[in-house]
């Protein structure tokens, strides 16, 4: 017994967990006046009779509802954020804009470690993940083991190692200098080969 365990957190550990990571998810943001969106140089300036006052870099325009508001920023030499968002209200205190942000991560090294109380960027991404005997779920540690006795065996996970058809698979932690994630899986289906989990990850960027 001893020996098997031995075996697998050896083979748990000689599996790199680093690689290329991204998350795109629904977004909204609501900017006050001189306000910018997080980590770029798009700020709201006021509205005018004409429409909302918005700087763009060293470009000063005009937007009005249903317009676009996009921005992408490298706010780490591995770390690529997209906007991509349309304006959908705005007044003299603040305009409103929702669409999409995209994190792409080019290295992402998943360890435990609490989540920050703050975060310049949140947001909560729909993944789904089939991953392969030997495989770790992305953006974690944890190893698709196999089926045992109908149930998928976790490795790199603290606790109950089994899951069934339907149970949850919760981790958090930190995937990169300036990203924690939150991730909630729940089991869909357990092959001898292969696993797949669907559920939600939310993304935190403490600062930008």
């Amino acid at each position: 017994m001893a020996a098997a365990i031995a075996l697998a957190l050896a083979a748990c550990l000689s599996r790199p967990a680093a690689g290329p990571l991204a998350y795109e998810g629904p977004y909204r943001v609501d900017l006050a006046v001189s306000q910018t969106l997080p980590g770029t140089a798009v700020r709201y300036l006021g509205v005018t009779p004409r429409g909302a006052r918005v700087r763009l870099g060293d470009q000063e325009v005009i937007r009005l509802a249903g317009d676009s508001l996009e921005a992408d920023v490298r706010p780490h030499p591995t770390l690529f954020i997209r906007y991509r968002l349309r304006v959908y209200a705005y007044d003299e205190q603040a305009l409103h804009a929702l669409g999409t942000v995209r994190v792409e991560m080019a290295e992402a090294q998943p360890r435990a470690a609490p989540l920050p109380a703050a975060a310049a960027l949140r947001f909560t991404a729909p993944v789904t993940h089939r991953v392969p005997r030997g495989g770790v779920i992305p953006g974690t540690p944890i190893v698709y083991e196999g089926k045992v006795e109908g149930r998928a065996r976790l490795g790199g996970l603290p606790g109950y190692p089994d899951r069934n058809v339907g149970d949850s698979i919760v981790w958090e932690g930190q995937v990169h200098p300036r990203v924690f994630l939150k991730s909630t899986f729940r089991v869909l289906l357990i092959e001898a080969g292969w696993l797949t989990v669907v559920g939600t990850v939310e993304i935190l960027v403490p600062s930008l």
